[in-house]
């Protein structure tokens, strides 16, 4: 790691007292890859001293923020968190209503369908319907994924000003999930061109080598897109049949817009 996470939350909150900053830096060492962190790795990424770490572990473990796994030396996120979690999720309408219109769609399709909102360049993962196994890695709440590898963040993308667009990019970085990602400006643009053409937006294999998904943008009262919803599956099973699959997901992002209040003149 070239950067300490300690010192990421501090160029983000210079103005943040100290004590804060080092609390959310813990916080933030847990990732869906490292969900289970011992004391002397956070120490590790934050270039604390023992003492000092203890004294924070120990502060956030009282109030619920991690907890001890037990019968190891592992620390996990608390349900304190999680607790949190579940207030900003059920303050946004879209995850509220989106549910069961995504439930519909997977099980017309039998695909899993997903759900996710633009959040500092990446595509925020807020519900799934899931058909078929999959890594559960790929279902946890809040997962985010760059939003220029993904069909639903092109399907946002594509809907807010070109230079906005490029912006939040270039503050992120065009990352690389795979060989197919997208990773220039005329890459992008093509593949915004393209969204607003078609009204729909393909993934073709760049988040993942193996697996194709179809997006179409939610909007709200007044036609803002708010968010996205999609399809995943096998490169095979999605371009035989992708001209229906884009109908059938517009057709239920659409009905998600017309809960959230819009109604297409």
């Amino acid at each position: 790691m070239t950067e300490s996470n300690l010192t990421k939350t501090n160029k983000r909150n210079n103005y943040a007292p100290t004590t804060i900053g080092k609390v959310l830096a813990v916080l933030e060492c847990f990732s869906m890859h490292h969900p289970r962190l011992t004391a002397a790795e956070i120490g590790s990424q934050l270039g604390l001293t023992s003492s000092t770490l203890y004294r924070y572990l120990n502060a956030m473990e009282n109030e619920g923020y991690i907890e001890r796994e037990p019968g190891t030396s592992y620390y996990v996120i608390g349900l304190r968190v999680v607790e949190f979690a579940g207030i900003a999720l059920g303050r946004l309408e879209v995850r509220r209503h989106g549910q069961i219109e995504l439930d519909g769609l997977s099980e017309r399709l039998k695909m899993n369908a997903n759900l996710g909102v633009l959040y500092r360049g990446d595509t925020f993962h807020l519900c799934y319907s899931v058909q078929t196994e999959v890594d559960q890695l790929y279902t946890i709440l809040g997962r985010r994924t760059p939003a220029h590898c993904t069909a639903m963040g092109k399907a946002m993308l594509a809907h807010i000003p070109r230079q906005e667009a490029h912006e939040i990019v270039d503050m992120y970085g065009f990352k690389t999930l795979s060989e197919n990602s997208i990773a220039t400006h005329e890459q992008l643009d093509s593949a915004l061109d393209e969204v607003k053409r078609t009204g729909y937006a393909v993934d073709r294999g760049e988040g993942r080598s193996a697996t194709w998904c179809v997006a179409s943008p939610v909007r709200e009262q007044g036609g803002k897109v708010v968010a996205a919803m999609s399809v995943s599956s096998s490169r095979e099973r999605v371009e035989l049949h992708i001209e229906q699959i884009a109908k059938d997901v517009s057709f239920f992002a659409n009905r998600l817009s017309y809960r959230l209040g819009y109604y297409e003149s």
